[in-house]
């Protein structure tokens, strides 16, 4: 399948040498970013609908990114494939919701209790800014060192560490006001 995909992808780019420097950056990147999808996602087929919305817009945006240096372009790569993910998997819960609003209201059970807790969290976390996600879904999610961010942020590790302690924190203040943490 991924054959078919690249070849739809460099339908999208005019130049022969563009077309090689894209089907280098797919083959390079494909499968972290699959990786990177299926950790958000938890499902394959999700993952591969991230990945192919993900390469269709790098293929769209390919004049604008082709020049960006290597840490900026895996940054780009990484952050795109992050947003596609998670708005799929906002979607996914949305459709998820509303087939369930048709049933009968659910038992309360440990694990309706753990989705609401988890939908608490993930609100927490929507309400810290956008540097706050953004360092704890580097630092966290992908499991990247604080000499990887602080590559991927342009500053330095000293400031990458208190990024994330300030994040950290942020978010531990949401939750004990939500009732959800007790630090």
């Amino acid at each position: 399948m991924g054959g078919i995909m690249l070849a739809i992808y460099l339908t999208l780019i005019d130049n022969e040498d563009d077309k090689k420097s894209f089907e280098d950056l797919y083959n390079q990147n494909r499968s972290k970013a699959y990786a990177i999808a299926f950790n958000i996602l938890k499902n394959k087929t999700l993952a591969e609908e991230a990945c192919s919305e993900t390469f269709f817009s790098l293929a769209k945006s390919f004049q604008k990114i082709k020049n960006l240096e290597s840490h900026k372009l895996d940054y780009y790569i990484v952050i795109t494939v992050r947003n596609v993910s998670l708005n799929l998997l906002k979607k996914e819960k949305e459709h998820i919701k509303a087939m369930n609003l048709s049933e009968d209201i659910p038992e309360l059970t440990d694990e309706t209790l753990c989705d609401r807790n988890y939908d608490n969290i993930v609100d927490c976390i929507k309400r810290l800014s956008y540097t706050d996600q953004e360092i704890l879904y580097l630092r966290i999610t992908l499991g990247m060192r604080y000499s990887e961010i602080s590559l991927a942020l342009h500053i330095s590790n000293a400031a990458s560490r208190q990024r994330f302690q300030h994040a950290k924190d942020s978010l531990a203040k949401l939750l004990e006001k939500e009732g959800i943490y007790n630090g």
